[in-house]
């Protein structure tokens, strides 16, 4: 029991020393604008499916 008060306590203080919330997204979106654009990668066409060759007959 000792042992469970002891790590409850130390999650608490974890809890109450956290940055908020929203300066850790206003953070991320500030990096997220600085960031270059690159366009996106161009995907090459599909090819069109191959035709079977038919079986020879033994």
């Amino acid at each position: 029991m000792q042992r469970l008060s002891s790590v409850l306590s130390r999650v608490r203080a974890e809890t109450k020393s956290a940055r908020d919330p929203q300066a850790i997204f206003r953070e991320f979106l500030a990096h997220l604008s600085g960031a270059p654009r690159k366009p996106a990668p161009r995907r090459a066409a599909p090819k069109p499916p191959r035709k079977r060759s038919a079986k020879r007959a033994k």
